[in-house]
């Protein structure tokens, strides 16, 4: 859904250093203060766009100087911190969790001011061996509310947790959306909200802070429907958004560290907390903690090798933006390319690629184009398929593309042998439109598109209709079948330089 963005402070670095804090709240007489750390969906230790922008070094400096001043630091983290990640997935999440226990500085003592919870991909896998090892190697809190590890041998997660600092007694718990594994479930998040906020009131919080993973409405749901929550720590939605519900604020930081959220908290004797969320901007202005930075260079290198290098596979003429809000918002260069090569493999008219199966949520600038980066972009295993279907049914398909487009939703199709044009607000989409090729569509031609088999089997959970038991069309060009991956790669090694830009492929009019 499309949130109201509330006015708030956006800061550099440096202005931070410059304001002490860039706070809009001062403690007064007669209360009590502590600051948080906010951060979510960290998939990438390192940062983005080579490290220039983001990643756990440089939250490790904003911790360090916003403890400078002597006032506590609470740093919470709302989800997806082992998976999905490329360095995750061939290493376990062990640097994950390596370099998380850094963000104090102490590598061995225990960080009680660190509080992580789950996420869903932290169930990513089939098996819980790997969540299980790592939740014993953390030297921090992990909290979940609603969600039970079933495995015999699972250490317990606490449901609740209490922190005593600066005079206030902080109440602090964490909820995932419903889902259910071979190990794990999590129940009614309502439910559990209600029965933990009640406990830490009897326990005598006077703060009490739910960190979440759902998206922003049903965080919107929590606070209107579970009275007494001070503040909402949100992770899943990726992108920076902050709203007011009634006195509570809901935050979310952008994924990666490439944003941070800092609170400044103010506990009066009576009556509500004062604070504001604040994003800082943690680009190359902001240096890098060498302790952490060492860390994680070190995994850096042996995800190298167990890559077995990072072989530069061609190189790029143009910025290829894989970030999600641009994958999944509008045209891309990078989204060209893969729908350009889809249509190229399976011999078809139109070429759609979901931009939720886009997954490096980095940009590759001009210059190399590596293994590396195809790790990210195809985190997942693809095959291409290809189908046949109406002009009507193609235009219902482009429709639905867009009607979660304000929400970054994964729906968001890029495409190759067409263009078309939308209109907000109600997100339309008309025949006249579309072209195919270099003709108006025909609502009642015969089109063969291309597709990935994710959307070809699973497509109607992003409301694709055509793609149900009952109306799924039969596959064509079967003979050219092929690994999505190995067919980009193929590509990028025989043209040498990807000239693929933006063309107007999608408008929003």
């Amino acid at each position: 859904m499309r949130t109201r963005r509330s006015s708030v402070i956006v800061c550099s670095f440096v202005l931070l250093l410059a304001l002490s804090g860039c706070t809009t709240t001062q403690p007064r007489a007669a209360s009590n203060r502590f600051k948080i750390l906010q951060i979510n969906d960290v998939y990438k230790i390192e940062g983005l766009e080579g490290g220039q922008s983001g990643g756990l070094a440089r939250l490790r400096t904003l911790r360090k100087h916003l403890e400078s001043d002597g006032t506590p630091v609470l740093v919470l983290h709302a989800g997806d911190a082992l998976y999905p990640s490329v360095m995750s997935k061939y290493l376990d999440a062990r640097p994950m969790v390596d370099v998380m226990n850094l963000l104090d500085g102490d590598a061995t003592a225990f960080d009680s001011k660190l509080i992580v919870t789950l996420g869903n991909h932290e169930l990513d896998k089939s098996t819980p061996d790997v969540l299980i090892g790592r939740l014993r190697d953390s030297a921090f809190e992990w909290v979940a509310t609603n969600t039970v590890i079933t495995a015999p041998d699972a250490p317990a997660i606490k449901k609740t947790i209490l922190v005593d600092t600066a005079g206030t007694r902080i109440g602090l718990f964490g909820l995932l959306y419903p889902l259910e594994k071979s190990y794990a479930r999590s129940s009614d998040v309502l439910t559990a909200a209600r029965v933990a906020v009640a406990a830490l009131h009897e326990d005598g919080a006077r703060v009490i802070i739910a960190i979440t993973h759902q998206d922003m409405g049903a965080d919107i749901d929590l606070v209107k429907n579970v009275p007494g929550i001070d503040l909402v720590i949100g992770g899943h939605d990726h992108l920076f958004m902050q709203q007011q519900v009634n006195d509570t604020w809901i935050a979310k930081a952008d994924a990666d560290a490439k944003s941070a959220i800092v609170y400044d908290v103010t506990v009066p004797l009576n009556g509500p907390i004062r604070t504001t969320p604040l994003r800082v901007v943690l680009d190359s202005t902001v240096a890098k903690d060498p302790v952490v930075d060492t860390s994680v260079q070190r995994w850096m290198g042996e995800l190298a090798a167990k890559l077995g290098g990072n072989e530069t596979l061609g190189t790029t003429r143009n910025l290829l933006e894989g970030v999600e809000p641009a994958v999944r918002g509008r045209e891309t260069a990078l989204g060209n390319l893969l729908a350009d090569v889809a249509r190229e493999q399976m011999q078809t008219d139109v070429a759609l690629i979901n931009g939720g199966s886009i997954r490096i949520n980095d940009n590759i600038p001009p210059g190399p184009i590596t293994k590396y980066d195809m790790e990210g972009i195809f985190y997942y295993t693809n095959t291409l398929v290809a189908v046949r279907m109406t002009g009507a049914q193609l235009l219902d398909i482009l429709r639905n593309s867009v009607s979660r487009v304000d929400a970054g939703d994964g729906r968001f199709l890029q495409v190759s042998g067409l263009r078309f044009t939308y209109h907000p607000p109600d997100f339309t989409v008309n025949a006249p439109d579309v072209t195919v090729g270099d003709r108006p569509l025909d609502p009642n031609a015969t089109y063969t598109v291309a597709l990935i088999d994710y959307m070809y089997e699973r497509g109607i959970e992003d409301g694709y209709t055509l793609f149900t038991d009952a109306n799924r069309p039969p596959k064509v060009n079967v003979e050219r079948e092929a690994d999505f991956r190995t067919a980009v790669e193929t590509h990028v090694r025989r043209v040498g330089e990807v000239t693929t830009g933006i063309e107007g492929r999608i408008l929003r009019r």
